[in-house]
């Protein structure tokens, strides 16, 4: 597939605005064409986990002005296949459709048209990342990563409905170092909707698969992880052995519930590597995590381990209060934290996520 076509593939797939994607000037219409028709409304993936209506509307009116753009004194053969027009006008509110389909197509396509407005309803996203990363531009390594997740910010009174741009800056670094989850214990603390399982699970499912752990104190929100770990279009449902577990913070704070907690980490779970993504937005949050992410780093009966335990976090920094609370709480916690250095510029996800990479931090934590 030709790079720019599958840059609006991964544009429609990913809910990218269509005002960000490219329509090729000189790609041959009769390609375009077919790729339209194939690759995106024909595509089996798409129609089995599509994006939503409101979306495709947005994606259809875009592409179909682009389409009939294309000059007829040079390709006077060329014509939009009806099922394109069809399939947009099928995603139209029933008040918005004129007298007919043929009137409509004999107007420039959307004007006079005003869908009714709502919030923004779920939908299922389709990221596409490559496993081996020194490859970008052999399409044919490409996996996808399928979620169904809110495109609100607050859903049920949850964040934790949405993959947030953390989640996608961690993925990357560990796509670049799988040495450092395959074949390895893995603890994920506030997974949300299950990008970072997703491909976590992924990578040891390729490499050697040990064991992952998926944790949230939403269960709405880890029911939804579950889901959409397990969904057969993702490598993850593969995998042999991911776990699911609601996790509250707070009981490493309370001496009633501590022991419980020093049970499910040490014992249990018995994590060699703790990940986390955007875990610090909240900083009456942040003793409760500290005291979380010890408790997981402890070694099991407390025993000197030549491979100690390790943790990694990448956090978004929106108030610099907040970043040093959780940093100053760590230190004081006997935990030494290192500031990891990017060795990417970008992410193949970042394309369809707002945000700044470099709003981003990947911490290495260990105990001193």
């Amino acid at each position: 597939m030709h790079g720019e076509l599958f840059a609006i593939l991964r544009g429609y797939s990913g809910l990218s605005s269509p005002n960000k994607l490219v329509f090729p000037p000189l790609i041959p219409p009769e390609e375009l064409h077919d790729f339209f028709i194939n690759k995106i409304l024909l595509n089996q993936h798409l129609h089995r986990y599509p994006p939503s209506d409101q979306y495709q509307r947005r994606f259809w009116k875009w592409a179909i002005e682009r389409l009939e753009a294309i000059s007829p004194d040079e390709n006077e053969d060329f014509e939009l296949d009806p099922r394109i027009y069809e399939h947009y006008l099928g995603l139209l509110p029933s008040q918005s459709l004129g007298p007919s389909t043929t009137e409509y197509r004999s107007q420039k396509c959307g004007q006079g048209i005003a869908p009714e407005q709502k919030p923004p309803s779920q939908s299922y996203i389709t990221h596409y990342w490559n496993p081996q990363p020194t490859n970008p531009d052999n399409v044919s390594s490409y996996l996808t990563a399928t979620l169904l997740e809110s495109r609100t910010t607050i859903e049920s009174g949850t964040t934790g409905l949405r993959t947030w741009l953390a989640s996608f800056v961690l993925s990357q670094y560990l796509i670049f170092h799988p040495e450092l989850i395959s074949s390895k214990r893995i603890l994920d603390l506030g997974s949300g909707v299950g990008f970072l399982g997703i491909i976590i699970a992924s990578l040891q499912h390729i490499s050697k698969p040990g064991a992952v752990w998926l944790t949230d104190i939403n269960d709405v929100v880890l029911a939804r992880c579950r889901d959409n770990v397990s969904l057969p279009c993702n490598l993850s449902s593969c995998h042999p052995n991911v776990n699911y577990r609601i996790l509250d913070w707070s009981a490493s704070l309370e001496e009633d519930r501590l022991p419980a907690l020093e049970f499910l980490l040490r014992d249990e779970i018995d994590p060699e590597l703790v990940v986390g993504a955007d875990t610090v937005f909240d900083p009456l949050l942040v003793p409760a995590l500290i005291g979380t992410i010890k408790l997981a780093l402890q070694p099991r009966g407390y025993l000197v381990s030549d491979s100690p335990k390790l943790a990694l976090m990448a956090l978004t920094m929106r108030k610099e209060e907040t970043m040093a609370k959780f940093l100053d709480h760590a230190q004081s916690a006997g935990l030494l934290v290192v500031d990891l250095a990017f060795e990417f510029d970008r992410t193949p996800f970042l394309e369809t996520v707002e945000g700044n990479k470099s709003d981003v931090r990947i911490f290495q934590i260990r105990l001193v």
